[in-house]
């Protein structure tokens, strides 16, 4: 299971919420502070890294290619190849060497040699399990580009809505595709569904991120 490494915002505050349009209303600050969070979670999932770069310790399956829980890896730290046992038999450090390379760091892909490290210590296969240590997330600065601002904005503007319940096209911010009052009718263009929602906002804030989405998992 991939785990969010942060507990709190790490990009969105008061003062950049509510530059880009968002409102506060009568919110206290712990529910603002839950609607950043929950933003930034998505955005991050939705884009396949974090907002800013980060550490991170990860259990993996042997495979060739691997891909790993983030893209945009910065830099590799340490390998360690582990026994059935969870004892670890070797350790690899960075990248400076034959058995650990970044294919593709946007895309989050690794290759690691298996037999010859194992042929070191005399086992013969794969590893069971391996645990990597390795740094990634979006390049510096990024995370504070406007586009990326506004979709944060957008997002925890609309998860907002729902916890003082105001402020959303409907009830869970579903995409409405065709409404009628009285004189009054609109259908509107064909909704898909976001990682956001499927709401015209959600849209919007799909679209802002597109320059950054790698579709990591499309033909793994």
């Amino acid at each position: 299971m991939k785990v969010y490494p942060f507990t709190n915002p790490i990009v969105l505050t008061d003062s950049i919420f509510i530059a880009y349009g968002g409102h506060t209303g009568t919110s206290t600050s712990a529910q603002r502070t839950s609607a950043y969070l929950l933003s930034e979670m998505t955005v991050s999932d939705d884009l396949g890294t974090l907002l800013l770069p980060q550490t991170i310790t990860g259990t993996f399956i042997p495979a060739s290619p691997l891909l790993l829980d983030y893209g945009y890896v910065n830099y590799v730290s340490q390998v360690d190849y582990l026994s059935v046992d969870e004892s670890v038999y070797y350790t690899v450090t960075g990248t400076d060497n034959y058995y650990v390379s970044i294919r593709d760091s946007e895309y989050g892909i690794i290759d690691i040699d298996y037999y010859g490290a194992c042929g070191i210590c005399g086992n013969i296969g794969y590893p069971y399990k391996l645990n990597i240590v390795y740094n990634a997330g979006l390049p510096t600065g990024t995370s504070s580009m406007p586009n990326v601002l506004m979709a944060l904005t957008i997002y925890a503007d609309i998860i907002l809505g729902e916890i003082m319940g105001y402020g959303n096209e409907s009830s869970g911010d579903i995409g409405v595709q065709s409404f009628r009052n009285q004189q009054y009718s609109e259908d509107r263009v064909r909704l898909f569904r976001t990682s956001f929602g499927s709401s015209p906002r959600a849209h919007m804030a799909s679209r802002l991120l597109q320059s950054f989405k790698k579709h990591r998992y499309v033909g793994i």
